[in-house]
């Protein structure tokens, strides 16, 4: 199993997915699962999903909700949920990414996407309190996930 960080660690809450990762690493939870930051290389991404293999992709992600909100979402779910931004994958927003995994025949057969909702992304500055505070959840539910598949 993979868990995938997406998002640029430079733009506040943007860096979320490393910031998860890091967390997953100091708790020293997980072996034998790949963690992998991306940043904003969609074809990075597209690259590192491989249909039998299953993933968790974790991302800053416009949904419209309170910032640090923490949503669970399925490749089957047409839009994702996600606000066509482009959020974090420069020029290839997250739902882009993972429809072109799809007509490449790379999507994950067991795939979750694990989104955060962000409340700044300015240049320079950390995450925010909010989406902080969400980093435990987004760990307890990456570990519930992996659990689950084994």
């Amino acid at each position: 199993m993979k868990v995938i960080a997406a998002g640029n660690s430079f733009c506040g809450d943007d860096g979320v997915g490393a910031a998860v990762l890091d967390a997953i690493r100091e708790r020293n939870i997980l072996p034998g699962v790949d963690l992998v930051d991306v940043q904003t290389d969609a074809l990075a991404l597209v690259e590192l999903l491989e249909p039998q293999e299953p993933a968790i992709v974790v991302d800053a992600a416009r949904m419209g909700a309170a910032p640090g909100s923490v949503a669970v979402l399925r490749p089957d779910e047409e839009s994702l949920g996600l606000r066509g931004d482009h959020l974090s994958l420069h020029g290839l927003g997250l739902p882009e990414a993972l429809a072109l995994a799809r007509r490449l025949g790379r999507l994950p057969a067991r795939l979750v996407v694990i989104g955060v909702e962000p409340g700044r992304l300015d240049l320079g500055g950390g995450l925010s309190e909010a989406v902080r505070a969400a980093v435990p959840q987004v760990v307890d539910i990456i570990a519930a996930e992996v659990g689950a598949h084994g």
